[in-house]
């Protein structure tokens, strides 16, 4: 691996990160005033340049709220924003596919089971709409991919969780380079017929049998990757398009 020579850290970063320490150790309180532009330039004696940089780095990760004209405030902490981006998109490797769907075998059924007790009769439409959707695009890797995830993502806020969406949102980034080349090489098959019994289960609102559905879904899916393949094709074998 080549070396390289180090650089100073940007004076906008190390700008960021007091800031941020103030925001996140409770300093400054949501809906609080920021000082001005020009008070943290003379507060930290640098140009207005690099506390803007600052400040933008600071609104993108949901911390403050620039209002033209009126000046900058800290937002409410959402632990959701804040896992947002814990883990960038990546192409993952079989050992790190089989890790990420081992924690869905223990991560899913439970929250599945949660949200069958949660969710609203307009979540659950909106699960048939992506369910639909999966079928409209079954020759479609890449779209069909993202349908299936987002099938998955919506059942995570069906929970009202803020903490479980961001787990979702985990998953999506890290499985998004890699599930459609799981789709393409496992075909679409066992996703419709998953899909269709957790939308059933959903619809009848019944927590136990969305777990369990949940459960076998995942299950099935580390089969198909790591296991009985022969076990995890015995599913879905009348599934037909709604």
């Amino acid at each position: 691996m080549a070396l390289h020579p180090v650089s100073r850290v940007k004076l906008s970063t190390q700008i960021e990160n007091q800031l941020k320490d103030q925001i996140l150790t409770g300093k400054w309180k949501p809906g609080e005033r920021l000082p001005s532009e020009n008070e943290l330039a003379e507060i930290f004696q640098v140009s207005r340049v690099s506390i803007r940089q600052a400040l933008q780095a600071l609104s993108a990760q949901g911390l403050i709220e620039t209002r033209i004209g009126d000046g900058s405030f800290i937002s409410q902490p959402s632990i959701g924003t804040f896992m947002q981006d814990v883990i960038p998109d990546v192409y993952l490797a079989d050992d790190s596919l089989r890790a990420v769907l081992e924690f869905r075998r223990v991560f899913e059924g439970p929250v599945a089971e949660l949200a069958a007790t949660r969710a609203t009769d307009e979540q659950i439409s909106q699960l048939a709409v992506l369910y639909h959707q999966m079928w409209e695009y079954a020759d479609d890797a890449d779209k069909n991919s993202y349908y299936d995830l987002s099938f998955h993502m919506l059942i995570g806020e069906m929970t009202g969780n803020p903490m479980i969406t961001g787990v979702y949102r985990i998953l999506n980034n890290v499985l998004r380079s890699s599930w459609h080349r799981v789709t393409a090489s496992k075909g679409p098959k066992m996703g419709f017929y998953y899909h269709e019994r957790l939308l059933n289960a959903f619809r009848q609102k019944n927590p136990k049998l969305c777990r369990e559905v949940m459960e076998e879904h995942v299950a099935n899916s580390w089969f198909l990757l790591f296991g009985d393949e022969e076990q995890a094709n015995s599913a879905g074998q009348n599934t037909s398009k709604p």
